[in-house]
């Protein structure tokens, strides 16, 4: 559209979009410039938009003040915990409830959807108690369980039912009669998802532009228009091969 436009009209349409950024940038442009400021030129009028005296002492002071920087420390560590645990724990119930055949099966992952359904206010008196009981207030262990074991973790396993539940079953056979274990499985369907994930964003050999199979070679050599995807040589070559 930009290359339709005369030079002036272009240079009146950026003219008005930097008019319009103007209200977005300069909050942004004040709070970095104030934090290197001293009190006194923040308050002072008329405002100044570029420090005279620039001062990184308020960084300083903030992490003197309070313990900012342990206070990163654990919401990093049990950022990446929780994700860890929760991935494991809903990718074993996941597991288990799509291929682990077993009485109540169904019932049973509908008790756990019900989890979904109960507000998180209705379980901080409960769970203050429990914990309060076990001896674990005023530790990081509430904030690593209840994420895990809670409503987080039960979408997580609805999700990894869902796609192991379309992984072929047949794979499992084959593995099963050379011996391999639930455990084995899961990792080898899991991986199998991940590549074929991973296959699927990938561009096919064969069928793009950077495609050099002799049949589309041929096809270019001649002049001609170049053949579907699915009548490529390159796309029905296994990835082996």
């Amino acid at each position: 559209m930009s290359r339709d436009l005369s030079p002036r009209a272009r240079v009146a349409l950026y003219g008005l979009l930097c008019v319009l950024a103007v209200p977005f940038i300069f909050p942004t442009w004040w709070m970095v410039t104030s934090s290197v400021k001293p009190v006194s030129e923040i308050f002072a009028f008329p405002p100044s938009l570029i420090p005279t005296d620039v001062s990184f002492a308020a960084y300083r002071d903030v992490f003197t003040a309070q313990p900012f920087a342990r206070q990163y420390f654990n919401s990093m560590y049990i950022a990446a915990v929780v994700t860890v645990g929760t991935m494991a724990v809903s990718a074993m119930a996941g597991y288990a409830f799509a291929r682990i055949r077993f009485r109540g099966q169904n019932a049973l992952f509908l008790v756990v959807l019900m989890g979904l359904l109960i507000p998180s206010e209705v379980t901080i008196v409960p769970l203050f108690q429990m914990f309060h009981g076990w001896g674990m207030i005023d530790t990081h262990w509430p904030l690593v369980l209840v994420p895990i074991l809670g409503a987080p973790s039960v979408l997580a396993t609805f999700i990894m039912r869902q796609f192991f539940i379309t992984l072929p079953a047949e794979l499992e056979d084959a593995a099963r009669v050379d011996g391999a274990t639930h455990v084995a499985l899961q990792r080898l369907q899991r991986d199998r998802g991940t590549r074929s994930l991973a296959h699927l964003s990938a561009p096919r050999r064969g069928c793009g532009r950077a495609c050099r199979c002799p049949a589309t070679s041929r096809s270019r050599a001649a002049g001609g228009r170049r053949r579907p995807p699915a009548a490529c040589a390159g796309s029905l070559r296994s990835p082996s091969s």
